[in-house]
């Protein structure tokens, strides 16, 4: 039996860390990014963009799904994470050789000869990464949160210095392209020098094959969801232009703050920890739940002030030649607030070992997707294509929470409720807020004067229709952590 006290101070210690690990991270990227996009052009960023789109495929396979697999383990030896390290690498390697391969057919395609060269540097991530699933799968599976955020605390931080200093010095994209490179390489040898190598090196059949029957469909899921989500890049660049590749680029990087950090922590914390609840239903669903309603809160919340400040914030941080990535921003983070529950959801799946669902629903999901996509290029409409993708959302969103329920055997339409409540409220938010910034001519930054007014309305209406009180529940973790 679980110590529920201490299994509840190790999750919020855990996801405290997490959060702030993942918040650091981001904000040091987000930081080097504004410096990077007031010195470089919208091209340049679409030119990465186009690149990062093979590298993010190349990583799905390459990972495999197994780090999850050696963390829903709770007998994994070293021999699973070695063969888990043995067969990354080997993928790793094939992978790379293959983008170089292919690399000057994909800069014909695109018209633009320099992305040959960028995509054979940027394919080194690759081998790179391959030296740290392992190590970063441990540090998940025993709750080392705070190791974990500050290795990749520092290896952000230099590779942004050295990315900043590099753009100053006139190195164009090259600039974008080492940052990322270096990103990888410093987080490696921060886990290898703190964390230490394997203990042993080989390869189990054996332990392969258990491990993989859980990997193979969330990595045929994760390939799905990563191939259409960065889709996009590859439409715009090539049927509109790259410098639309390029918006979207840096719209995506502004929406991928909030929800990165959200993700990592509930791919990371909430996973290991409900992983713990697997055979304990009644509890898991009690924990579940508490930790849906506290989600769908924040997440709103986070939602509905990106989508209002979008123009603001673009203005502010990196000035008018980005003023195009404001739609791109607004449609994304819309979309995030359905994708983000979609996220939670799956952890259900994976805890249950039922990962075949995760399949079944992309399969489905992403054939929607693809009569959107379809659509939006056959209309030469970037806001059709746009439009798309929410739907394609929102729909994936009731799919998945249908699904996951019956796996959990505990469908219940009040937390659903809870999650379209806060939709709603989020909506109701920013129309007063945009109805009060027309009626006091509110222009640029004075807008930021209606913080405090959002936010009494957010959590009045959250408490007033019985969401949540945020106070009672902040107080109650102030206490685990005051206890611990």
């Amino acid at each position: 039996m679980i110590n529920k006290n201490t299994f509840k101070q190790n999750v919020v210690s855990s996801f405290l860390w997490s959060f702030l690990g993942q918040s650091g991270y981001l904000v040091i990227g987000l930081v080097a990014n504004i410096i990077l996009a007031r010195l470089l052009s919208p091209y340049e960023f679409g030119q990465v963009g186009i690149i990062m789109f093979f590298i993010a495929i190349a990583r799905v396979l390459t990972e495999s799904g197994l780090s999850g697999a050696l963390i829903r383990k709770s007998d994994a030896t070293e021999e699973d994470f070695s063969t888990v390290f043995l067969f990354n690498l080997g993928v790793s390697v094939t992978l790379m050789l293959l983008l170089i391969l292919f690399s000057e057919k994909i800069a014909n395609f695109y018209n633009d000869l320099e992305l040959k060269n960028i995509l054979i540097a940027t394919s080194s991530i690759l081998l790179i990464n391959a030296f740290q699933i392992t190590q970063n799968a441990k540090l998940v599976k025993d709750l080392k949160f705070k190791e974990k955020a500050t290795y990749e605390f520092v290896a952000i931080f230099f590779a942004s210095l050295l990315g900043v200093v590099l753009a100053i010095q006139n190195a164009g994209v090259w600039a974008l392209v080492i940052m990322q490179i270096a990103t990888a390489l410093f987080l490696t040898i921060l886990l290898w020098l703190f964390e230490g190598p394997l203990k042993k090196l080989v390869f189990s059949r054996i332990s392969f094959k258990g491990l993989y029957k859980f990997g193979v469909n969330t990595t045929l899921a994760s390939l799905l969801n990563t191939a259409f989500d960065n889709v996009y890049q590859l439409i715009l660049g090539k049927y509109f232009s790259i410098n639309q590749t390029g918006f979207y680029f840096q719209g995506k990087k502004l929406q991928d703050v909030p929800v990165k950090i959200i993700r990592s922590t509930t791919s990371g914390v909430i996973y290991s920890s409900l992983a713990k609840l697997q055979n304990e239903h009644s509890l898991f669903n009690k924990f579940y739940r508490k930790i849906l309603t506290v989600f769908t809160v924040v997440v709103g919340l986070i939602c509905l002030m990106v989508f209002f400040y979008a123009e603001n914030v673009i203005l502010l941080l990196y000035g008018e030649q980005w003023l195009g990535a404001v739609f791109y921003i607004q449609i994304l983070i819309v979309a995030s607030y359905f994708y983000m529950q979609e996220s939670l959801n799956r952890i259900i799946f994976k805890v249950f070992d039922k990962t075949e669902k995760i399949l079944y629903l992309e399969i489905i999901k992403k054939s929607i997707q693809a009569i959107t996509v379809a659509i939006g290029v056959l209309s030469e409409s970037i806001e059709i294509l746009l439009y798309g993708f929410l739907f394609t959302s929102i729909l994936s969103f009731f799919l998945n929470y249908y699904q996951s329920r019956k796996v959990q055997n505990n469908f219940s339409w009040q937390e659903l409720y809870i999650i379209l409540k806060v939709g709603v409220i989020s909506i109701f938010t920013v129309s007063t807020g945009l109805t009060l910034k027309e009626y006091f001519e509110l222009q640029l930054y004075y807008s930021f004067l209606l913080i405090p007014i959002l936010l009494i309305i957010f959590i009045s209406a959250v408490k007033l229709f019985n969401v949540s009180d945020i106070l009672r529940d902040s107080r109650a973790i102030l206490n685990v952590i005051r206890k611990k």
